[in-house]
């Protein structure tokens, strides 16, 4: 009998965590979804975003802006940085290969960056 009875508790616990899990990847709310990409790219926290749903482009296109805005004094980290920015462009215009708007973000600062490479070095 105590058996049965534990078996019926656990069983209810497991039916409401699947419950919970169920609404939480249905609604977009980040209360009860805290890997909700959107939640975490309104907020500026870029790179969770990229990490909750690396295939949205404009996730990498705006974290490559982000790079370029912020660049370092220090001029090891400023290329490091540049570099980075560059893999973003890449990353963005290859998820959305047919978009215009990502092949010309990519094609203009892929030029700047180069440019910035060699001013730096």
């Amino acid at each position: 009998m105590k058996t049965k009875i534990t078996i019926l508790i656990l069983s209810i616990i497991y039916c409401a965590y699947l419950l919970t899990a169920l609404a939480a990847s249905h609604y977009a709310s980040a209360v009860l979804n805290p890997l909700n990409s959107e939640y975490h790219y309104k907020n500026g926290n870029l790179i969770k975003a990229i990490e909750s749903e690396p295939a949205k482009a404009e996730y990498h296109m705006d974290y490559g802006l982000e790079l370029i805005k912020s660049l370092p004094n220090d001029k090891f980290a400023a290329l490091n940085q540049l570099r980075l920015a560059k893999e973003e462009f890449f990353r963005a215009a290859k998820l959305r290969p047919y978009d215009q708007l990502y092949k010309n973000a990519y094609n203009i600062y892929t030029v700047w960056i180069d440019e910035q490479f060699s001013k730096m070095r």
